[in-house]
This record gives structure tokens, C-alpha cells and sequence, in this order.
């Protein structure tokens, strides 16, 4: 988060808003982007840069509760759990901690089944 908010004063002042989701969204893309194409050796080709993203493997964004995990699965969604929220004399406070989004939303099951729960963030 240190990293993004750092970032984010240098580069983003004209960024609509500051920090948001939106933005940390796109911060955490580009993060596990450099991550895997940091992982390859030799020259990027189509398949060098799809295997280095589908072994993208317990990363730990700093912003998200839980590891990030692609993997080779028939569908994805690594980031199934979340902070909940809540605005508190004008700030926003944690409500709750790092919680699984609920499996009765049938493409999380699915995911779940083929790939398993990822580890909460440290």
C-alpha cells in the first residue's frame, strides 16, 4: 500500500478522486503483471508471458486479503474474498475482516471446487 500511495502522490495527482479502488485495482494488475513477466527467462513470446501468468502462485499484493493465485483453471477468480467496510465519522473502517465471498454464487463455487481457497494475506 506504501508503494501505491508513493506512486500514486508522484505520478497521480491529477488521478480523479486519489485513491480509490478503481486505481488500487489497476496498481494490483500491473504489480502481478511485473511479477510474472519478471519470472521468465529469455525472450517474451506468447507462450513465455501465458505460462508466466498462469504460474503466478500465492503472491501477496500487500492490498489484497487474500494470495493471489491464477493457475491453470477453467475459470478465474482469485480474489474471492474481501474486506468489508464501513464509513465511520468520515472515514472508512474495517467492519470485517478478510472474508470468503459467499459460494452460493455458483461461479465461486466452481472456482473453488477446481482451484481451492487461497491463503489469507499475511
Amino acid at each position: 500500500m506504501n508503494l501505491y500511495k508513493a506512486i500514486l502522490k508522484k505520478y497521480g495527482s491529477s488521478v480523479q478522486g486519489g485513491i480509490g479502488s478503481f486505481s488500487q485495482m489497476g496498481f494490483t494488475e500491473a504489480e502481478i503483471a511485473v511479477h510474472a513477466l519478471q519470472s521468465i527467462s529469455g525472450p517474451y513470446t506468447v507462450q513465455s508471458v501465458n505460462a508466466a501468468f498462469k504460474a503466478v502462485k500465492d503472491f501477496n499484493t500487500g492490498m489484497l486479503c487474500q494470495l493471489w493465485t491464477y493457475g491453470n483453471y477453467p475459470l478465474h477468480i482469485p480474489n474471492n474474498a474481501d474486506y468489508t467496510v464501513t464509513a465511520n465519522n468520515g472515514k472508512m473502517t474495517t467492519a470485517q475482516g478478510c472474508t470468503p465471498i459467499s459460494a452460493a454464487d455458483p461461479q465461486i463455487a466452481q472456482y473453488r471446487s477446481a482451484a481451492g481457497t487461497a491463503a489469507n494475506a499475511p
